[in-house]
């Protein structure tokens, strides 16, 4: 970790003191420290919750957090707050939160609403985690099982397949021809696979991450899971649940309905439903209803399903609104639990089917021209 180095004087801000930086070289790769995150927010929360004040508070959770880079952060924290900084500010100078989430404690503390707000972060990310697990309980077990073929296949073809090709090259007579095709593999693999097998690592370590993990591009992961049927209905349903539940509660806390899209869009995972995010919120500051603001826009059905913006469009007559999307948010928590089991059970065996194929094809390409061998020298 980097020293923490005198930045800038606050005192023509007001503030009481120098504030020292901090910039954390990469924490959320840290292993713990996202649980540690939440463990330090939640209990805060609490703290102040129950009458505790702000650097008090800051004080007890600077020695109840475990992790040393935690440690250094809370008492950070604690420094700029005894300064006079705001504690929204302080998150900022650290970089410990994510801006959807500052905003929320920025709005708390400017209204006298702190420990209020701080619930809505810890519902957030509570709500965030259940959804992910999900995802991940759907896709774990093809994913790993997946990877591991790969792996294995790699490593087959570069390593035993050169040794068959020994074997069988002085094998009389016509060999079958998955048996020709898996010699032809082998004696490539053995020129090539030195330069091949990590290439294709390479390759497919550079796929994975600029489609599904680099922010500037992985809109592009979106749109191909998107497009895989099962897939798409699930993570239509997470997404949906987060937004009907979040969105919900803010509106019940007293957000404004343009604040509250923001701080929802922000927090989506997903391009699309962001820029959606962003349209709902331009057209309700122009005066919209949530119902002229679907009208307007043709792909609104690709993002909420026609009976759930029926809901919605009576609710805001009704002026129920907050309680409609959180009820919108229960259904597709229920729904995305079921499909999530669902999902697995579907693909559990789909991939096993392919993996089967895969070692039926080489076991038949080896087997066969053995027992012909066999044949000949009995």
């Amino acid at each position: 970790m980097r020293e923490i180095k005198v930045r800038r004087s606050y005192e023509k801000e007001g503030f009481k003191q120098p504030v020292f930086e901090y910039r954390a070289d990469w924490p959320y790769i840290s292993v713990g420290f996202g649980n540690e995150r939440d463990y330090f927010i939640e209990n805060l929360s609490l703290l102040i919750s129950s009458g505790m004040g702000i650097s008090a508070a800051l004080k007890a959770m600077s020695q109840a957090v475990k992790t040393r880079k935690m440690k250094k952060i809370t008492a950070l924290i604690e420094q700029m707050v005894n300064a006079g900084m705001p504690l929204w500010k302080a998150f900022t100078e650290t970089r410990l939160l994510p801006a959807r989430v500052i905003s929320l404690i920025r709005s708390g503390e400017e209204s006298g609403r702190l420990a209020d707000h701080l619930n809505l972060v810890t519902l957030q990310q509570h709500k965030d985690k259940v959804f992910q697990s999900r995802l991940r309980s759907a896709l774990l077990y093809p994913g790993v099982v997946l990877t591991l073929a790969i792996f294995v296949g790699l490593g087959g073809v570069w390593i035993v397949l050169p040794k068959l090709v020994a074997v069988f090259s002085d094998a009389k007579g016509t060999l079958p021809l998955s048996t020709r095709f898996l010699m032809a593999t082998g004696a490539f693999f053995e020129q090539y696979g030195v330069i091949v097998v990590p290439t294709t690592i390479i390759i497919l370590s550079l796929i994975i991450f600029f489609f599904f993990i680099f922010k500037k591009t992985k809109f592009i992961g979106d749109a191909i899971l998107f497009s895989i049927p099962g897939i798409k209905e699930l993570l239509q349903g997470v997404e949906l649940a987060r937004f009907g539940y979040v969105f919900g509660v803010l509106l019940q806390a007293g957000f404004q309905v343009g604040d509250a899209l923001d701080s929802v869009g922000k927090g989506s995972t997903y391009s699309s439903y962001r820029k959606f995010y962003e349209y709902l919120r331009a057209s309700i500051l122009r005066g919209e209803s949530f119902k002229e603001a679907f009208a307007n826009n043709r792909k609104t059905s690709k993002f909420i399903p026609i009976p759930i913006q029926q809901l919605i469009k009576s609710s805001e007559e009704s002026g129920k609104l907050a309680e409609t999307y959180i009820r919108i948010g229960v259904i597709f928590e229920e729904k995305t639990d079921a499909m999530s089991r669902d999902l697995a059970t579907v693909l559990e065996p789909i991939v096993l089917i392919v993996v089967g194929l895969i070692v039926g094809f080489i076991a038949i390409a080896i087997i066969g021209p053995i027992y012909g061998l066999s044949e000949q020298i009995n």
